[in-house]
């Protein structure tokens, strides 16, 4: 009797161990799939002020963005010339389910960080955030793109305020030079 109670027992773990083995692995969102729009390699050229009080500059500003994490994230990775410096940048785009939003994170070289949540439509998205200097300085924004017909162009411009005070972040014309792998 012990032996056919040991017996059924392990029949039970092997039958769990095969249920979880045939589990279906998570599949990414429709949501997350918004991002796909910046996949690819992109050359934005335009306009920059890092602040109120700086100066505009000519920007050249340069982006990558690929899937990872098995399609859960998009991640983009960039340089920003202008003003006599180069910065270095690393953003993760994906989708937070339970608060139903696209969100993302980035990281720059001068020690910059932001996130910020992004709406789509049809022709582009909106994006809100918060973006923290290397100073300590935070500055919302917002950042607003409109997608060409065939998603191989991009106007872009952001507006910023910090301390009770607006300026334009970016002024940018954005042109797709590889379209990248799709998820």
């Amino acid at each position: 009797m012990k032996r056919i109670a040991a017996a059924r027992g392990v029949l039970a773990l092997i039958s769990v161990g095969v249920a979880c083995a045939q589990s279906a692995a998570p599949k990414p969102s429709p949501e997350v799939k918004k991002w796909a729009m910046w996949g690819g390699d992109w050359t934005n050229l335009g306009t920059a002020k890092d602040s109120p009080s700086q100066p505009e500059y000519k920007l050249e500003w340069r982006t990558h963005g690929h899937w990872i994490l098995g399609g859960f994230a998009l991640q983009s990775d960039g340089t920003w010339k202008g003003n006599g410096t180069e910065l270095h940048y690393l953003e993760i785009l994906s989708y937070d389910p339970a608060k139903k939003v696209n969100t993302f994170s980035g990281f720059e070289s001068d020690g910059s960080i932001w996130t910020g949540t992004a709406m789509f439509n049809d022709r582009g998205s909106v994006e809100n955030m918060t973006v923290i200097g290397p100073d300590g300085k935070v500055a919302t924004c917002r950042n607003d793109w409109v997608f060409s017909a065939d998603g191989k162009t991009v106007s872009g411009k952001q507006e910023c305020e910090q301390d009770g005070v607006r300026w334009t972040g970016f002024s940018v014309k954005t042109t797709k030079t590889h379209p990248g792998r799709s998820m």
